[in-house]
């Protein structure tokens, strides 16, 4: 005896992401690697609110410069934010683009020579601690896996505070997990 059944898969509103990559700052000219979270809940069509905790800590420095060796920074990272999915196909790929405040908790130390007398052989350092609240912006990429309740995405993203951006740049893959229906 034949079954007809019909259904819909509905997809789940929330999905929540966990990834890593690398960050540049701009600022001091140093990189390293970054790790965070995010919860999306899309409430539109192409519309989601989405808020992330990300973690950076530099690793090294672009430049060679006997003084920078002991350069650093890092950060922790208060993201809410819009996204606007842009380019949406039937194969799963979306390109996104997401804006928001960010607030970052975190410092820098830099060690540098006397601006005021260049001759001066002794260099100093200077720390800055930050609790400051910056724009980020970030373009992301997602497609499907073979796994239908997990998602690949690749984010660039640009942190800019204090009249400088972008202060921090960053490139993050992400693996992206449903909430449930």
């Amino acid at each position: 005896m034949p079954i007809i059944g019909f259904s819909q898969d509905k997809a789940s509103k929330i999905h929540y992401s966990f990834g890593g990559g690398t960050t540049i700052d701009n600022n001091n000219l140093l990189w390293g690697l970054n790790l965070g979270g995010e919860l999306n809940y899309q409430f539109a069509n192409r519309f989601s609110l989405n808020t992330g905790v990300s973690f950076y800590q530099s690793l090294g420095n672009l430049e060679s410069n006997e003084l920078s060796e002991i350069d650093q920074s890092s950060g922790i990272f208060i993201s809410p934010t819009l996204r606007y999915t842009i380019i949406q196909k039937d194969n799963g790929f979306k390109l996104a683009f997401g804006a928001g405040p960010s607030l970052q908790l975190g410092g820098e130390s830099v060690r540098t020579r006397n601006f005021f007398n260049p001759e001066d052989p002794i260099p100093f350092t200077i720390i800055n601690k930050y609790q400051r609240v910056g724009l980020l912006l970030e373009l992301e990429a997602e497609w499907k896996s073979k796994n239908p309740n997990i998602r690949n995405a690749v984010g660039v993203s640009a942190f800019g505070a204090d009249g400088f951006f972008p202060w921090f740049i960053g490139a993050t893959y992400k693996v992206r997990f449903q909430g449930g229906k």
